[in-house]
């Protein structure tokens, strides 16, 4: 997970040094499409990389939580008045995800269920939207559905057994 942490933590200063550059090159627009796409490139590589992680620990989980606020706090300044940018539903994406991947740790099960919360990270991360909050809303309840009928299927039996187990050996007692 140190890899996966120093590529999160790489994208900030790599996105400032573009975004100077493309400021200096040409103008402010350009040094803010800059720095976001260089970020944009690290962060779907640190998504990329919280994916084929075989064994991560449950603070590794905050992690798309963290780099959420951080990067919406970053977007916020230049997306008043626009709607290129929807801070809560990244937010929740974020939330989703981290919450799939504690899941996937406390019981074991396949972390393949992840890709479709992490793709919708990705989308809800970039700054381009169809105009309103439907694809915000439509992505994120349609990455809670697919979640919750995966826990349904995968994480539930389990935890129903884990109980079932403790009931058991607490009545012979």
């Amino acid at each position: 997970m140190w890899k996966t942490a120093l590529i999160g933590a790489l994208s900030f200063p790599f996105s400032a040094l573009s975004f100077f550059i493309g400021w200096a090159a040409k103008d402010l627009r350009a040094g803010l499409f800059a720095g976001a796409a260089v970020f944009s490139v690290f962060f779907a590589a640190f998504i990329i990389s919280v994916c084929f992680i075989k064994t991560y620990t449950y603070l590794d989980t905050v992690l798309p939580l963290v780099f959420s606020v951080l990067w919406s706090a970053a977007l916020a300044p230049f997306s008043f008045g626009t709607a290129l940018f929807s801070a809560p539903a990244f937010i929740g994406s974020a939330l989703m995800l981290g919450t799939c991947m504690a899941l996937a740790k406390r019981w074991a099960t396949d972390t393949r269920w992840l890709i479709f919360p992490a793709i919708v990270f990705l989308y809800e991360m970039l700054p381009l939207n169809i105009p309103g909050q439907f694809d915000d809303m439509f992505a994120l309840s349609g990455s809670v559905g697919y979640s919750l009928i995966l826990f349904l299927r995968r994480s539930w039996p389990l935890i129903v057994k884990e109980l079932a187990e403790k009931h058991l050996r607490g009545s012979r007692i």
